[in-house]
């Protein structure tokens, strides 16, 4: 008997034709990502509420609109969150986010008592969990324990803190996300610009970290 190490199996392989369908699914599939992940990450889906808590990365032209807001609507109350700010100039009096957009918020002509200032003075792992913590604490001092909210954010940043402030502030509350257009790039074509791509990409991967592997207990 003739001993073999090796033997001869017949397998299928994809024709030219074979390979052009794959290459055509790829590309379809990848066109439908890039066209709808923007949205998908920008959501907005804001809720009947007379408290908004701004996220502290929001820039000017959201506080500006935000205060014409205030001046609108006598019964909106204003939440400013943020962090410590890593970096500031020297003739800046502000040492966190939330302080800096309460005064911005005053300075552009919002009233006083519509506005309350909830900095954090800390963060571990997820900084936007934190402010939701701190938003969520400040407001429980105030009295409020329950009802309706809207977090305002700014561009892809938003389904990821919509969904960690639904974390945070649990059953008692309903989060609703109201979300400023990002003016850096133009979103219907984020992959046209370094800043759109950086973004998009960025926000997806730390929106699947938090889905997947970010559950807190407290």
């Amino acid at each position: 008997m003739k001993i073999r190490f090796t033997k001869n199996k017949q397998r299928k392989s994809l024709t030219l034709w074979g390979w052009l369908v794959v290459v055509v699914c790829i590309a379809t599939i990848a066109l439908l990502w890039m066209k709808t992940i923007h949205n998908f990450l920008a959501v907005n889906k804001p809720l009947e509420a007379h408290i908004w808590i701004i996220e502290g990365y929001v820039p000017d032209f959201v506080l500006i609109d935000l205060a014409s807001e205030a001046k609108r609507n006598s019964e909106l109350l204003l939440i400013c969150t943020g962090l410590p700010i890593k970096k500031k100039t020297f003739c800046d009096p502000y040492d966190n986010d939330a302080d800096y957009n309460a005064a911005a918020l005053r300075y552009f002509g919002a009233d006083s008592l519509q506005i309350i200032s909830a900095p954090a003075s800390f963060f571990d792992k997820e900084r936007t969990y934190t402010t939701a913590l701190t938003a969520r604490e400040k407001l429980r001092e105030k009295g409020y324990t329950s009802g309706n909210i809207n977090i305002v954010c700014l561009g892809t940043h938003a389904r990821r803190s919509w969904d960690l402030y639904r974390k945070a502030f649990k059953k008692d509350w309903n989060v609703g996300v109201i979300t400023y257009r990002n003016n850096m790039y133009v979103p219907e074509l984020w992959w046209h610009n370094s800043e759109g791509t950086r973004d998009v990409v960025y926000e997806m991967f730390a929106y699947l970290y938090c889905v997947l592997f970010f559950h807190p207990s407290n």
